[in-house]
Order: structure tokens, then C-alpha cells, then sequence
């Protein structure tokens, strides 16, 4: 779960001191205080305004490599929604954070691109002075663009409590706190369990199944579903709502035909606001409902956004980590054995499959006011694009950076994001995540993954996940009831 989705927010109050992470950027102490103190490395002074160089033609310059080494200057020309910059971007990223790890990107009228770890740490733990809100009618002047990307595309949502800062944020994650927590996750563990049994019970018999479609999608669209209070069985219209929206091309059947069902799909999420408004209950729903942010309540309006950023988060980052990390051990047959034979190392590798694939590759801010981030002047207003990716890889960092180290004991990823706006989901979606490998691992080691019929999303700069992704196996035995768990 992020903050589109696996950042959806920072669980900020003394129930993170129950947090398992591994790592010391994961503490809450400053990300509770992120968004009102000053954070070292960000001068948030009347810096001068932003002031770049003219930049040759890099055609015309002698020795040069394209736009990439426009970044020396600290500006670039980079598209991120090309296909190609998709298919080379870890090389890409790599190279911003050696030359300019904040640079200037001259597309889309102008934006920063923040490649760096300490750079895009700096940042994320800011949201005073780097917001996430979105305003389509800024008061201030300032353009707010949220979280999803520059330029933001049409018809994307206001993302919930992704996107607003302040009073009614802190409320938001207070009211949600409860039940994201370990002691919550805990609760849900029997019912992750039965899920991913049922799936993979579904099939197993067979000796083929489709790991995408067949198991890592539905599990985690089930337990979304019990979270905010939808029917279970509703699982699948909803997930092929989000994977149709974020796995294929936006002009295409499943696109259109995902755009069709959204006003159905709002019409739900209201209806769950009205009926907990009349008939409250103890779940999260009732708790968005009643939370008081400064003496003002959400409007069924916010609830609906609310509910509809975190249905996103859960049926599609911890979907798109498991499918990629099965891949991954499908083409690695030594770590899949050792991780077969030594389950004590799997906490390990999920902090590892979650740096190596950040599957939530970049979100966007808004720069406040005046500041610096890594030497270069921002101006107020000016977007950015944090790469929770490119970080994830910095040598400086992580020794090996683009190799899977499944034991990699020192692990300060920032998949989840840091600061403010964590994911407050990080605690469901790694107990998920581990329940439904060692599922795998477990009934059916000895999967073959037929490579020519795997199909990922389609390349855009915010995502990565997995559409199909078919297997085959030695057959094995149901072990769980015939009837699912819902």
C-alpha cells in the first residue's frame, strides 16, 4: 500500500514504536514532527530565484551523449512518459544521481527531477516546505499538483489522504492509526491466511495456474475489501477497476471500459458513507466518518476519496511486489531454494524485494516556498518528481545496489516513503507479502514461469507490476475447505 497507493501515509503516533523495520529512516519520531520542524539539509529561507545556464544543443556539443549530460550543468531533457527512457531508466536515474542528483527536467514547462537518497529522504520528511496536497483552485497562487506525476493526467481523482496536509492530514491518520498497526495486522493474519490458501487451493491440482491473475492479484483485493467494508466477493470488479486503469494502454478496451465503471464505483463508495453515517460500526469507515479535524468533518466527498486511495494502495502495490518478486525467484533458482529452506530469512528479503522493485517508482510534490535541495535554488510553485527508485539504488547507500541480496541486513529503503506521508499500510502489506511467498514456496517450490506469455504494465513513470505472469508445476493436494473464506 502507498502513498497513491504503497505511500499512503505515516502511522504517526507511539504505536509505531511496535514497527518490526529494520532500518533506523523507518523511526516516527521526526516523521511525526516532518511536517512542522525544520529538516536538516533544506534551507527554507528567501533563497534567490532558480537561475539555469542556457544549454547548448547536446548534438552540438563535442563528446557529449544525448540529453543526460545536460545534468553536469543541472539541467536535463528527459521524457519520462517515453517508452524508450521506461526501458533504460535505471541507467538513466543512475547517472542523474552521479552527475546532478537534482536536476532541472525542460519538459512539461519544467519540473525537478530528485534522484539522490539523502536528497529524496530530505524531501519526503518536508511536507511543509515540499507539499503532497492537491489544489485544481490554489488560494495562494501556487499550483498544487499532488502526488500522481508531472503533468498530472486528466481524470485522476483527488487522492485522498495522500493529498491533503496539515490539521485535517494529521486527523486523517490519527482516525486510520488503529487500524493499520501491528496489533491490528495481527488480527487480520488468520483471514490472509485462509485467503491465500483458497486461492492457490483453486488451482494446485491442476499443475498450471496463472501467479497474477490466479493468486498474488486476489489475495490482496480480499483483505482490501474487508478493510474499508466492502463485500468480499467484490474483490474482483474492483481490482480489474485499478489493474485496468494502471497496467494497460489509457486508449484501449480495458481503459475505456474502466472509465465507464467509475461512477458505479463511486456510487458504492457513498453508500458506504451514508450507511455508517445512520448505523456506525466499530471499522475504518465509521472512524473517517466521526473524526473531528479542527472542528470540521469529511464530507461523504472525502470519505469517498479517502476509501478510494486506499482500494487503490491495496489491490495493486503489494500485488505488483508479490508478482515481481515470484518472478524474480522463478529466474533465480538458487535464492529460491534458500529461501524455500530458510523461512528466517524471508523478513530479510521482503525489505529487500521491497528496495530492489519499488514498485511505486516516483511521486510528485510541490515546492512551498523558497529553498535548496542538494545546491540548486527551488522556487515556490516549482513541481518535483521524487524517485522513491532511483533512491533505493544509490551506491552511496546500498552496497550492490542492482543486485538482489535477499540477506541484506542494512537495508534503508525507501519504498514505503519516509516522513509524513509513510505508507500506513507498510505493516499489512509486508505480513501479506510474506504470507502469500511462503505460500508459494511452500505448496508449489518447483514452478517453471512460461516467459514468452509474461506481460507487465505498460511503461509509464509512477508504477511497475505485473498483468500475467502463467506458471506450471508438480500437481499437488487441496488442504483447506472447498467453500472461500468469505
Amino acid at each position: 500500500m502507498t502513498d497513491r497507493s504503497i505511500h499512503d501515509d505515516n502511522t504517526g503516533n507511539g504505536d509505531d514504536a511496535d514497527d518490526p523495520t529494520p532500518y533506523p529512516d523507518a523511526t516516527s519520531a521526526s516523521d511525526a514532527t516532518s511536517a512542522v520542524d525544520p529538516t536538516p539539509g533544506v534551507t527554507a529561507t528567501a533563497a534567490p530565484p532558480r537561475t539555469v545556464e542556457p544549454t547548448p544543443d547536446p548534438a552540438a556539443v563535442a563528446g557529449t551523449d544525448g540529453p543526460m549530460d545536460m545534468a553536469g550543468r543541472g539541467e536535463v531533457d528527459l521524457d519520462l512518459h517515453d517508452s524508450g527512457f521506461h526501458e533504460r531508466r535505471v541507467a538513466e536515474w543512475a547517472r542523474l544521481r552521479e552527475t546532478c542528483p537534482v536536476a532541472w527536467n525542460r519538459r512539461h514547462d519544467g519540473y525537478w527531477m530528485v534522484a539522490g537518497h539523502e536528497e529524496v529522504g530530505i524531501a519526503a520528511r518536508d511536507g511543509a516546505t515540499f507539499s503532497s496536497r492537491y489544489e485544481p483552485e490554489p488560494v495562494d497562487g501556487i499550483d498544487y499538483i499532488g502526488i500522481v506525476g508531472v503533468p498530472r493526467p486528466k481524470r485522476v481523482p483527488k487522492a485522498g489522504i495522500a493529498e491533503v496536509e496539515g490539521p485535517v492530514h494529521l486527523a486523517l491518520r490519527r482516525a486510520m492509526n488503529p487500524f493499520m498497526v501491528p496489533r491490528a495486522t495481527q488480527e487480520l493474519e488468520p483471514l490472509m491466511r485462509r485467503v491465500a490458501t483458497w486461492f492457490l487451493d483453486q488451482k494446485i491440482a491442476s499443475g498450471a495456474m496463472d501467479l497474477v491473475e490466479d493468486f498474488a492479484t486476489p489475495v490482496p483485493s480480499v483483505l482490501t475489501m474487508a478493510l474499508v467494508g466492502l463485500p468480499l466477493g467484490d474483490w474482483k470488479r474492483w481490482a480489474d477497476l485499478f489493474h485496468g486503469a494502471l497496467a494497460h494502454d489509457p486508449a484501449g478496451d480495458a481503459a475505456r471500459q474502466t472509465r465507464a465503471n467509475l461512477p458505479a464505483m463511486f456510487a458504492q463508495l457513498d453508500e458506504i458513507a451514508r450507511d455508517r453515517r445512520a448505523n456506525p460500526r466499530d471499522d475504518l469507515a465509521t472512524a473517517l466518518i466521526t473524526m473531528d479535524a479542527d472542528g470540521e468533518v469529511l464530507s461523504d466527498d472525502d470519505v469517498r476519496a479517502v476509501l478510494w486511495n486506499l482500494i487503490g494502495g491495496g489491490l495493486d502495490t503489494t500485488a505488483s511486489l508479490t508478482s515481481l518478486s515470484l518472478h524474480h525467484l522463478g529466474a533465480h533458482p538458487d535464492q529460491r531454494a534458500r529461501l524455500a529452506a530458510e523461512p528466517a530469512l524471508l523478513p530479510l528479503a521482503t525489505e529487500e524485494f521491497l528496495r530492489f522493485f519499488s514498485v511505486n517508482e516516483t511521486l510528485s510534490r510541490t515546492v512551498t516556498c523558497p529553498a535548496t535541495l542538494g545546491g540548486r535554488h527551488l522556487s515556490a510553485g516549482d513541481p518535483l518528481v521524487l524517485s522513491w527508485a532511483s533512491a533505493n539504488r544509490d551506491a552511496a547507500v546500498f552496497d550492490r545496489p542492482d543486485e538482489v541480496v535477499i540477506d541484506r541486513e542494512r537495508n534503508p529503503h525507501l519504498a514505503f516513503g519516509v516522513g509524513p506521508h509513510r505508507c500506513i499500510g507498510m505493516h499489512i502489506a509486508r505480513t501479506m507479502f510474506q504470507i502469500m511467498v511462503r505460500e508459494v514456496l511452500d505448496r508449489i517450490p518447483d514452478y517453471v514461469v512460461d516467459e514468452e506469455a509474461t506481460a507487465f504494465y505498460r511503461p509509464n513513470p509512477e508504477v511497475v507490476g505485473m498483468v500475467r505472469m502463467p506458471v506450471t508445476f508438480t500437481p499437488g493436494a487441496r488442504i483447506g475447505p472447498p467453500d472461500p473464506p468469505w
